[in-house]
């Protein structure tokens, strides 16, 4: 595999800051007893493909155009439930206001969706979600003294890769693609990633 051309995966830059990336992501957690991952978010959208706490989410339709797709590395592991959903159309907001033209934000960004009320019907037109499964890591090389906020400046590639389009991160946890994947995902869902370019370590 060559591994001179592979990128760090992360969320796109929201406005509004946290609160922004709570209305993109919502929060996924896991259940202490079945290890099962549950989605809270808002709605009516939702992002087709999206990272949540280190989780890949892909909605039915993401799915659906990865297995037509040639690209190697991912499983999909099960449905994830829904647990609730607030209306909340935000996708429409102006992102040149502050967030306090359209919310109250008196406590903590997750409070958008905890101090909400759950809309099931809302709930039931939201899109199903998968749980993808990464299962080829790749290790990296992390250069702790490096004062960059760029992880390109301080990420690099620590050998070889096996014969795959995703990774997790070993020493660096995140979600690493090959440049194929990269023009799958900017192809498909534009606007939804930024993309960090992790040179070989010399």
């Amino acid at each position: 595999m060559d591994v001179n051309n592979i990128y760090l995966l992360e969320s796109k830059k929201m406005p509004w800051g946290d609160w922004g990336d709570m209305l993109w992501t919502g929060i996924t957690s896991r259940d202490p007893v079945s290890n099962l991952v549950s989605i809270e978010r808002t709605g009516p959208f939702s992002p087709l493909l999206y990272l949540s706490n280190n989780d890949f989410i892909f909605t039915n339709e993401a799915r659906s155009l990865y297995d037509e797709s040639s690209l190697l590395g991912i499983k999909f592991l099960y449905e994830i439930e829904k647990k609730r959903v607030i209306k909340l159309d935000w996708h429409n907001w102006d992102d040149k206001q502050h967030i306090t033209n359209y919310l109250d934000i008196d406590g903590e960004p997750e409070d958008i969706i905890l101090r909400g009320i759950n809309d099931n019907e809302l709930m039931g037109n939201m899109p199903v979600y998968w749980l993808a499964g990464i299962h080829s890591n790749i290790h990296l090389f992390v250069d702790r003294k490096s004062k960059s906020k760029n992880p390109s400046d301080y990420i690099f590639i620590d050998g070889e890769a096996s014969h795959s389009d995703f990774f997790i991160g070993v020493e660096r946890m995140g979600v690493y693609i090959t440049k194929k994947a990269k023009d799958w995902i900017e192809s498909n869902f534009p606007d939804h990633f930024v993309y960090y370019l992790i040179h070989k370590k010399q």
